[in-house]
């Protein structure tokens, strides 16, 4: 058997770590009750990450989200949408059926990972998306995948070019912000050193949030500068529309009173995420079952 390391034993509790307080709200409010996100969470982790496929074709096979469990045992808000959400709005939007895969997570990305046949290529940590075979990790990677898959990716190099480094821009931002939660290590747990962060996250909202803030408002402003085009790369959605919404949504769910302060001027930003959650397939899944609330902590 293999030693179980005090680095292990992290990742291992790290789901039920970053467990937060949710009160018991209603359908009205767009957020299902204590009872039946518990009831939710029973019917989608019937799927284990350890599965492999039965099917040599691979594109026969389902589309699959691996990712830590939104909920814990007791009906409360764990990881909550996290990353997995740049990858979710995907499918979504492009109206592609898929299932959120939490069972057996630590065994697949850590403690089996090296296993034969466990992971087909390797990976390092959730997110990844897996269809049959074929599996990939990173997340603005798997965003890009899944933006050239169905349509939803820049045609000339330029503004692949880019829409790209807006990409890495947004994942940069939740990456900074998320360590402003995570001070003295970042495989800590942000309820083991809240103390701690609070100069930090103060700092971040202070300087960082409003010069992220700033450019994305300028690359909005520049593509769309003398024409009718709301996107932010060409006249069309593509995956870095998608990106770019769950960032803003993120970030007014974790900071209401930043995002309606009015010293911090983005317009633009806010008419945009009113458009992206008008978007018929957006506005159908923000307002099902299958949208995980957010773990209202490290902008996830």
């Amino acid at each position: 058997k293999r030693p179980v390391t005090s680095q292990l034993m992290l990742h291992i509790t790290l789901v039920a770590v970053l467990a937060c307080m949710m009160a018991s709200t209603t359908e009205e409010n767009g957020v299902l009750t204590d009872e039946e996100w518990v009831e939710r969470q029973k019917n989608q982790g019937a799927k284990s990450t350890l599965d492999l496929p039965n099917d040599d074709d691979d594109d026969n096979a389902p589309w699959q989200i691996l990712y830590w469990p939104a909920m814990d045992a007791t009906g409360k808000i764990s990881a909550g949408a996290g990353r997995g959400e740049y990858l979710r709005v995907m499918f979504e939007e492009a109206g592609v059926p898929y299932e959120n895969v939490s069972n057996d997570i630590v065994d697949f990305f850590w403690t089996k990972a090296t296993d034969e046949g466990v992971q087909p290529y390797p990976v390092l940590s959730p997110p990844a998306i897996r269809k049959g075979t074929f599996l990939l990790c990173q997340t603005a990677v798997c965003a890009k995948h899944l933006g050239m898959l169905f349509g939803m990716y820049p045609e000339k190099l330029v503004d692949q070019s880019h829409a790209d480094q807006i990409v890495t821009t947004v994942h940069e931002y939740i990456a900074e912000g998320r360590m402003a939660f995570h001070p003295v290590k970042n495989s800590m747990s942000y309820h083991d050193q809240v103390e701690e962060s609070k100069p930090y996250i103060e700092a971040f909202k202070k300087e960082r949030l409003p010069r992220y803030m700033s450019i994305m408002e300028r690359f909005l402003k520049t593509n769309n500068k003398d024409k009718d085009s709301v996107f932010f790369v060409g006249d069309s959605i593509t995956y870095v529309d998608l990106q770019v919404m769950v960032m803003l949504q993120v970030t007014k769910s974790q900071w209401p009173d930043v995002w309606e302060n009015p010293s911090l001027e983005m317009p633009l930003l806010k008419a945009f995420l009113e458009r992206m959650e008008s978007r018929p397939r957006i506005k159908a899944y923000l307002e099902s079952e299958r949208k995980f609330p957010f773990a209202g902590d490290s902008l996830m």
